[in-house]
């Protein structure tokens, strides 16, 4: 398991065309990258939304991906995060900008194994989550939330200003992008995981919401 396919189709895509200081650097396990976004004066104004530009970007990677998740959709509508020939799917707690799904990504209540991809976007600290009205999400949780709705071997698109605590168990941590916009703008981070083991084949499910007992290196 690698990012080394989908960093690959970037590269030789168009953005990895477009912008060849984007491109990854790759290697037997590891991918890595720097895209800067650029500042977009139409955005939405939602605080804190992607970067103009960034769901493209990234579904450039995972052509074949027909089940897809947006967890914290926040701002992004249908035509945000359509893509051809798939389904795609928005969940958040706010029911302002009317996702698929109003509910708690730590407990989304929605079947195992379905999702190809998922991208989520939380909130990152304490102050950010104070703009939204709700309080800051236990990562624990809805990485292992996010664990049993993919599908073995879906990817995990985790954009952050910190990387999570995961279990090597559940998780191949196989890349990050640097994601920059503009001046005075903060720096944040897309953290790519892939996910290894059924959870039918696990044998301590209870080490999902706690990692801590199997700690990255």
């Amino acid at each position: 398991m690698s990012l080394t396919p989908p960093a690959t189709r970037y590269n030789e895509g168009v953005f990895g065309k477009r912008y060849p200081s984007s491109r990854f650097m790759i290697d037997d396990r590891w991918a890595s990258a720097t895209w800067v976004m650029g500042n977009n004066y139409k955005g939405s104004g939602y605080y804190g939304a992607y970067p103009h530009g960034y769901v493209k970007r990234v579904y450039s990677m995972f052509p074949d991906s027909q089940r897809i998740l947006h967890l914290f959709s926040g701002s992004l509508t249908d035509k945000d995060v359509f893509k051809p020939y798939s389904l795609v799917w928005r969940l958040d707690l706010n029911p302002q900008y009317q996702p698929d799904y109003v509910r708690d990504t730590e407990n989304t209540e929605l079947s195992d194994n379905q999702f190809n991809l998922i991208m989520a976007d939380p909130a990152y600290s304490k102050e950010d989550a104070e703009h939204y009205g709700r309080p800051l999400c236990n990562r624990k949780k809805v990485l292992a939330e996010c664990h049993r709705m993919l599908t073995v071997g879906g990817y995990l698109v985790w954009l952050d200003q910190s990387i999570p605590m995961y279990s090597k168990l559940y998780w191949n941590w196989v890349g990050v992008v640097s994601v920059f916009r503009s001046t005075n703008h903060r720096v944040r981070a897309a953290f790519f995981f892939q996910r290894t083991s059924p959870t039918s084949e696990v044998s301590q499910p209870q080490l999902l919401l706690h990692p801590e007992l199997v700690l990255t290196a």
